[in-house]
């Protein structure tokens, strides 16, 4: 039940007109990545980007321009630049590139046709 409910929640989210990326924190290993995946089913196309792994965290690290970087990642994983409008991105562990974060508001300005970014951010839990 709980599960549905975030489900209905990314939902309101993706209807909204102008909505801006979408960071999902939490402790490790309570599925949000298993959330994401599921709503992910809605969009015609499904970027997956893991930023602990090196092949989706050199994009982040080398872009010259939001442009170039939407191009990239289009490319790396194989999905097309006509559906840009339809395509969720979603960014896994973003706290891994500090720069990605940081970019993520050119995304919303410059890329403004792709209009679904999620992102997940492992939330420290301190003992006091």
């Amino acid at each position: 039940m709980f599960k549905r409910l975030l489900l209905q929640e990314l939902d309101k989210w993706r209807l909204q007109e102008r909505r801006k990326p979408l960071v999902i924190r939490g402790a490790r290993q309570v599925g949000k990545t298993t959330l994401v995946n599921q709503f992910a089913i809605q969009y015609d196309q499904y970027i997956y980007l893991n930023l602990e792994l090196a092949e989706d965290k050199e994009p982040f690290e080398k872009f010259t321009s939001i442009e170039n970087l939407v191009n990239i990642l289009f490319f790396l994983k194989n999905k097309t630049l006509a559906k840009k409008n339809s395509t969720l991105i979603f960014i896994d562990e973003i706290q891994e590139v500090p720069k990605a974060l940081n970019t993520l508001r050119y995304f919303f300005e410059s890329a403004s046709e792709i209009r679904s970014y999620l992102l997940t951010k492992f939330k420290k839990y301190q003992k006091h």
